[in-house]
């Protein structure tokens, strides 16, 4: 069963400003608003390998952040009735499987606000990022990459140029 899974596409307008993005989802990220995507779409599960693979890296790097990184995010399935919803949450303590942390975006689900804390448990993350400053990179955000298979290609390259933005199509 396809079921659309509403994806927050806006921690991307705080790592970036946006006049390169073509008009659909600029005015959706511009809104902190959400993208409506099957939960079994390709790209979007090949994104959540990718995160996963590489989240314990990412943790401990996040705990002790180098000089030279910030902006440290993960994204976290959240739920509530029939809505499902993935949501970034910046400002991130850990301890063992258990994360808290504030959320960044305009949840769908009404229960949640932008700016409230959430905890959550380390198996609900799906994605992270953070932003290498040094190499003027954004590392990580593998849905945002996912999100962009949807986009023209050369708009999708020209994200990912002006950005430090690594995908691979």
């Amino acid at each position: 069963m396809q079921r659309l899974v509403a994806l927050a596409v806006g921690l991307i307008v705080a790592m970036i400003s946006l006049p390169v993005f073509s008009e659909s989802f600029t005015d959706k990220a511009k809104n902190d608003g959400t993208v409506e995507v099957s939960d079994e779409d390709p790209a979007m599960q090949k994104a959540m390998a990718r995160a996963r693979a590489g989240l314990e890296g990412f943790l401990k790097k996040a705990g002790s952040p180098p000089s030279d990184t910030g902006q440290y995010s993960v994204k976290v399935r959240v739920s509530e009735g029939e809505s499902l919803e993935y949501l970034w949450i910046s400002d991130l303590k850990g301890q063992g499987d258990l994360w808290s942390g504030r959320i960044e975006n305009v949840p769908v689900v009404r229960s949640l606000k932008k700016g409230q804390a959430y905890s959550f448990a380390k198996t609900e993350i799906v994605d992270w990022t953070y932003v290498d400053k040094g190499r003027k990179k954004v590392i990580g955000n593998f849905t945002t990459c996912a999100l962009l298979t949807k986009e023209a290609p050369e708009v999708a390259q020209d994200i990912q140029k002006k950005y430090g933005l690594e995908c691979d199509r």
